[in-house]
């Protein structure tokens, strides 16, 4: 018994020293994986030379930390923000594959980040170890690389390596989209070295065909026309907010009535249909869609595509036109006016009507429901000493708008007659037969101010007519010679 004891003592002990040992060797371990080690790059990267990394980190942890400090190096003070995406762009052009991995005993490894980003393999992220070398190859995004477009999640353009096949490139664009039904075969577009002959290969996917350089890929599949077709209602309706539609659109009043019908102070009148035929629609479309969505990016800002295509526009049909100068400023004038507010695609006060265009409009995916809110004001402006919006009241003349702006200015023109109603709608000016006019919210009144006549004034009136009347004088007295 006491043999046994004394065995079982031996083996306690030697257990309590074993795993001591153990955990200073793990601790010795944890210190040495601690310890600093000297990574160099070298190659087309936004740094180049010798940094400090850690045994514990991957390559693509290192260089990640590396781009990120870099960057806001260079971007730090820099507040153009055209500057800013400029540098940002050309700094993010190294290559992520073909990356060349140097150990110090003289073994060496290509390193492919982006797959490893898509796949999750470590095996193209290994470890790093004190005095690795990383050499990033030559990027060039133009030439050394092949396209890919059709059945894919992320058609685009991406870095070819030597080996590539057809199931590389599908794995870099987001692998096949299941939208699609029978996608079996890809269209390779492949171009001879000057560029001026094409060998079209038609390839099954499954086959895996090795690629060259500059292959252009379309991958093949039955057309789908499902897409997120969709049309944007605001204002005053129940259920603002996105209604879905088909290919070829839904009829306005079924849009109408999936949004639950419009407001009791729903304006009609003014409701609008927006689509991309003008610049102040397009701008007003584009800055409501970002909004209700929080962001969409552009290739182009809008302000930029209105610029062009007005300009477009303009050019375009003055090229031929034969107007007379003094035709030419109204001319400007009503073609401007024509490509910033374009008229109105529906009539919603006619949409109860079955027989009306209106009750036949069709909606189309992108489109933008405008309706406002009744807007029951005139507005009374020029010499009158209260200039404002005034409550509308039917059956009052415009002469009521006037008292209740305080009356005609000392500055007024004297002649009544010359005080103006621009209707609101259609923005026509009216002066005569005012008092019998319907005026209706939304409308103005204008007031135009007399012009100073003081003896300037009329001295140079009276020179002009002087100078015509002699002008005249001169040709009769010649004619009269003449006849002699």
């Amino acid at each position: 018994m006491k043999k046994i004891f004394f065995l079982l003592m031996i083996l306690f002990v030697g257990s309590l020293f074993a795993q001591e040992d153990e955990k200073k060797n793990n601790q010795l371990g944890n210190i040495l994986l601690s310890q600093p080690i000297t990574v160099t790059i070298g190659g087309e990267f936004i740094v180049t030379g010798s940094f400090t990394a850690f045994k514990t980190q991957r390559l693509d942890h290192f260089i990640t930390a590396l781009y990120a400090e870099a960057e806001s190096r260079l971007l730090s003070g820099k507040n153009d923000k055209q500057l800013l995406n400029q540098i940002t762009k050309e700094i993010k052009k190294y290559a992520l594959r073909n990356i060349t991995l140097k150990h110090i005993n003289g073994e060496e490894r290509k390193i492919d980040l982006l797959r490893f980003r898509l796949t999750g393999d470590f095996s193209h992220n290994p470890f790093l170890k004190n005095d690795d070398v990383i050499i990033f190859p030559a990027y060039d995004d133009e030439k050394n690389v092949v396209s890919v477009d059709g059945a894919v999640n992320k058609p685009g353009n991406y870095q070819f390596v030597e080996g590539d096949k057809l199931s590389d490139v599908i794995l870099f664009a987001g692998g096949l989209n299941n939208a699609y039904d029978n996608i079996n075969k890809a269209e390779i577009s492949r171009l001879n070295n000057s560029g001026d002959k094409e060998e079209i290969i038609l390839a099954d996917i499954n086959n895996d065909v090795e690629l060259k350089s500059g292959d252009r890929i379309k991958i093949l599949a039955d057309e789908n026309q499902k897409r997120d077709y969709k049309v944007l209602v605001l204002g005053e309706i129940k259920f603002p907010g996105f209604i879905y539609v088909t290919a070829d659109g839904m009829n306005l009043t079924d849009v109408i009535n999936r949004v639950g019908g419009f407001k009791t102070n729903a304006d009609l009148s003014r409701a609008e249909v927006v689509r991309n035929f003008n610049s102040i629609e397009m701008l007003q479309k584009y800055k409501l869609t970002r909004e209700y969505l929080d962001n969409t990016d552009m290739l182009l800002t809008p302000e930029t595509q209105l610029y062009l295509k007005q300009q477009k526009q303009l050019l375009e049909m003055t090229r031929l036109y034969n107007l007379l100068e003094e035709d030419t400023l109204f001319y400007n004038i009503d073609n401007q006016l024509r490509i910033l507010k374009a008229e109105s695609l529906v009539d919603f006060t006619q949409l109860n009507d079955s027989a009306s265009d209106a009750s036949k409009f069709v909606v189309k995916d992108g489109d933008l429901i405008l309706v406002p809110e009744k807007f029951d004001y005139v507005y009374v402006f020029g010499q009158v000493p209260k200039a404002g919006y005034l409550k509308y009241i039917p059956g009052e003349n415009y002469k009521y708008y006037i008292e209740k702006a305080g009356g005609l200015a000392e500055t007024a023109r004297e002649d009544e007659e010359e005080i103006v109603v621009i209707k609101g709608k259609e923005m026509n000016w009216v002066t005569k037969e005012k008092e019998k006019l319907n005026l209706e919210p939304g409308d103005y009144i204008y007031v135009p101010k007399e012009i100073p006549r003081n003896f300037w004034y009329d001295f140079s009136k009276f020179s002009g007519i002087i100078g015509v009347i002699g002008s005249v004088a001169t040709v009769v007295l010649l004619l009269t010679q003449f006849g002699k």
